[in-house]
This record gives C-alpha cells, sequence and structure tokens, in this order.
C-alpha cells in the first residue's frame, strides 16, 4: 500500500483530504506542523508527501527542504493561487510539483498519480552518511563529530553540507550551490557561498587553509571528498597505534 504524508496546520482540511486518499486505497498518516512531519517522514518513510506552505514555526518551504535533505520524495506542495514566486520558491527548495489552492479533488488525485508514475512508486531510503573514521556527518539526526567531538553548525552551514553530500566525490557548481541553498529570493553573491564555505572548513578540517575534506574546484565549484574506506574510531586508533609503533621502530634502528 503506498504511504502517503499530509502537513497542513488545519485539522478539518487534514480529515477531507486524507479522507479522500482513504478511499483511493492510500495508507496515509497526518500532521499538524513541519516538525511533526518530519518525525513521522523519518519513522514511516512514506512514497509520497503532500504539504501547505503556512505552518507554525517551521514554514511549507523550509519543511519541503528539510524533507528533500532525507531523501523523502516526490513532494507536493499545496499554496496560493497566481503566486508565481512561491511556485519557484517552493520548486527550487526541494518539492516536485506544486498545487493551487483551494484544492480540487479530482486535480490532487491525478497530480499524486502522476508523481507516484515519474517517480516509478520511489521509496525513500535513509539520507546518506559520512564517516571516514574521522568525519563523521549524520544527516537523519543532523549531527556532525570530528574525532568523536560535536560540531555545531548554523543552519546555512548543514544545509550546504548536506548538499555536498548528496553528491559526495562529485563537483557541485557555484551557481548550483547557490541556488539550492538560498534560492531566487536572495540575491547571494559568490563571495556568499565561498564565506560560508571557509565557516565550514574551520569547523571540520584540521588545516582550513589545506583542506582535506572541502576541495575547490577553481571557477567551478566544490565538492566533498569521498571517503577511501570507513573506519570506526577504534580502527583509526588501532591504525594510528600501529604508525607510530613502526615509526618507533625504525627510528631504534
Amino acid at each position: 500500500m503506498i504511504r502517503v504524508l499530509l502537513i497542513d496546520r488545519d485539522a478539518a482540511v487534514l480529515q477531507s483530504l486524507a479522507g479522500a486518499l482513504k478511499v483511493e486505497g492510500y495508507e496515509v498518516f497526518t500532521a499538524e506542523s513541519g516538525q511533526a512531519g518530519l518525525n513521522i517522514a523519518r519513522e514511516k518513510y512514506p512514497d509520497l508527501v503532500i504539504l501547505d506552505l503556512v505552518l507554525p514555526k517551521m514554514n511549507g518551504f523550509e519543511t519541503s527542504q528539510r524533507l528533500h535533505e532525507l531523501g523523502v520524495q516526490p513532494i507536493l506542495v499545496m499554496g496560493p493561487d497566481n503566486d508565481e514566486r512561491s511556485v519557484v520558491k517552493s520548486l527550487e527548495m526541494g518539492a516536485d510539483d506544486y498545487l493551487p489552492k483551494p484544492i480540487e479533488i479530482p486535480i490532487l488525485l491525478a497530480k499524486i498519480r502522476m508523481l507516484l508514475r515519474r517517480s516509478n512508486q520511489y521509496i525513500p531510503t535513509k539520507p546518506p552518511t559520512y564517516n571516514d573514521g574521522k568525519l563523521l556527518i549524520d544527516l537523519d539526526n543532523r549531527r556532525v563529530e570530528l574525532r568523536g567531538k560535536s560540531i555545531k553548525l548554523t543552519r546555512t552551514e548543514f544545509r550546504l553540507l548536506s548538499i555536498l553530500l548528496h553528491r559526495v566525490g562529485r563537483v557541485v557548481t557555484h551557481e548550483d550551490l547557490i541556488r539550492e541553498v538560498w534560492g531566487t529570493e536572495k540575491e547571494t553573491s559568490l563571495g556568499s557561498l565561498k564565506l560560508y564555505i571557509h565557516y565550514l572548513r574551520q569547523k571540520i578540517e584540521d588545516h582550513p587553509k589545506k583542506p582535506y575534506y572541502l576541495l575547490a574546484e577553481w571557477g567551478i565549484g566544490y565538492r566533498l571528498r569521498k571517503p577511501n574506506k570507513e573506519l570506526t574510531p577504534q580502527q583509526l586508533k588501532e591504525s594510528n597505534r600501529s604508525a607510530v609503533s613502526i615509526f618507533q621502530s625504525l627510528v631504534s634502528t
């Protein structure tokens, strides 16, 4: 059975939409806030999410972005009619389609069928993690650690790192990074992007001026180095101990 997550602050709207979807044979989960929706998405892995732009605390744009970071798709956003800016921003922040309100159930059902066909009834998997024994990036739990020590990132820093992790080992252009982090509402310069890369390097690199993880492809963009092998902290410790032992034996001979 296909799972659909509905996120809307209006309980009556949720009840109405959920009823229509259940009649069509969908399994439906509902949430009245973005955070509640994210919690359900982490636990249930829905096949499709339908959310309203107007939500308490975390609006629909941010919720859509966070769902996209988790690998949840497709996402159908409901918003004002004749609002070009909302349509464009929704699509750039991770949504797959936009449905103007008021909602017509037949159109909603047609949109759902179209999105499921396009995604081949895509079932989301857990978002990627990065762990080379020294640097840990856990998108699902929004956790970053360096040698076991928690690293605090701002929302923008985490978003930037998330985009690079989803394409680990590949170059992401300056233009794509600016659009996916800030969207088109803000005129963000290349200088702002470089500044946030600098902030990230200060937090996750041993030598920020000679970065190992966040690599620049001059004039093109940035990439996150792909780990050769994932090592546990214990494995890394043993490897370091072995290297020190070999060095000491060479010195003593």
